[in-house]
């Protein structure tokens, strides 16, 4: 007996049309498909890059869309597009949030579609990072939640669920921050442990809890070791 998949949302296409349109891949994408799930009932979803995001590490994890759209990619999906650029036009198999003007792409849309192998993510160490400047807009992961900010001159911060909620991270706002992070070819990236209106006013927003102080020097327990 066969099965009908229905789509949520379905009834929404015309708005899909208009603000995500469909796009043509820019270039070839290589063949062969890794994808676990049955992606072709996704919609196609896409248009003209204007600019990549990166992610925790440095890598490209999504980008920033002509019509508005933020598009989120798994790790290592950005890397199978070729000639994946600002300018160049992506289309994916993915969802699409009109309230957060958000697509969370599963696969490289093509025939068939692409997917990336799935790896667990890891946090490589950093160079410490500081960034200061004007909230231009909140960025996403693939559920929607904030996990960051774009600057207005183009600095990506990476915010932990610790410092989602803070009053600081609003558009429009000017921020400091400061934590580990890399000078990407799409822009600084920083990490973020610190965070406030000014460096002055800035507060610790770290996930991991704060390493306790040791004994005072030359006190009976300075020399003691513990596992």
């Amino acid at each position: 007996m066969g099965v009908t998949l229905a789509v949520p949302g379905a009834q929404a296409a015309p708005f899909l049309s208009r603000h995500a349109r469909p796009a043509t891949p820019a270039a070839p994408i290589v063949s062969g498909s890794d994808c676990v799930f049955d992606v072709s009932v996704l919609p196609v979803l896409g248009g003209t890059v204007a600019r990549l995001l990166p992610g925790t590490n440095g890598d490209v994890v999504g980008a920033l869309l002509d019509n508005g759209a933020e598009l989120v990619m798994p790790p290592g999906l950005a890397a199978l597009a070729r000639g994946l650029k600002p300018g160049a036009k992506l289309s994916v198999r993915g969802l699409w949030s009109a309230s957060e003007h958000l697509i969370r792409a599963f696969a490289l849309a093509g025939t068939p579609p692409l997917c990336a192998i799935p790896v667990p993510e890891m946090v490589t160490a950093a160079p410490p990072v500081s960034a200061q400047g004007v909230i231009e807009r909140l960025l996403h992961d693939g559920d929607g939640a904030v996990n960051g900010a774009l600057l207005k001159d183009g600095t990506v911060l990476r915010v932990p669920a610790a410092g989602v909620k803070s009053s600081d991270l609003t558009p429009g706002r000017a921020v400091y921050a400061s934590g580990a992070g890399y000078r990407t070819s799409w822009g600084l990236l920083v990490r973020v442990d610190i965070l406030g209106p000014s460096r002055a006013q800035a507060m610790r927003v770290s996930d991991e809890p704060p390493i306790p102080p040791g004994a005072a020097a030359g006190s009976p327990a300075y020399d003691e070791l513990h596992p």
